[in-house]
């Protein structure tokens, strides 16, 4: 199975929304985390580098990537881009895993014996009938 490159498969009008949603996004996770508040354009930089790590993954994956990691043994610190990858690599191996498991084999029903016997003498017959015929 293939990774799926979120943004590859959108045009490019609906990539920019995208990427302008990932950082909206970015700006809420990281907005209780700023002892200091950066300078704007330093922040832009931050942002694009999110929106550059985050970009393949649908707006799904990064929102529960994000409440998944405010909700971790982590959520003191402030996050960052591997992090958010991470949870939504192990989420997306977790979802492949659990579509590749094959269902738990049914048990074959006991033969009928009577149903058994029945097909043993119908062999019989038949086996009998190509015996009498070649000889």
């Amino acid at each position: 199975m293939t990774t799926r490159h979120y943004v590859q498969s959108l045009p490019p009008q609906e990539a920019v929304k995208h990427r302008v949603w990932i950082g909206v996004r970015i700006e809420a996770l990281l907005d209780g985390y700023w002892n200091s508040r950066p300078s704007d354009a330093v922040r832009v930089q931050i942002v694009s580098d999110w929106m550059d790590a985050l970009q393949d993954f649908s707006p799904e994956e990064i929102d529960a990537a994000c409440k998944a990691y405010l909700r971790g043994p982590d959520r003191a610190r402030k996050p960052k881009t591997g992090d958010i990858v991470d949870l939504m690599v192990a989420a997306r191996t977790e979802l492949r895993r659990a579509m590749t498991r094959p269902e738990p084999a049914k048990p074959m029903p006991s033969p009928d014996p009577e149903a058994v016997e029945e097909r043993r003498r119908k062999a019989e017959e038949i086996m009998a009938r190509f015996r009498s015929d070649r000889a």
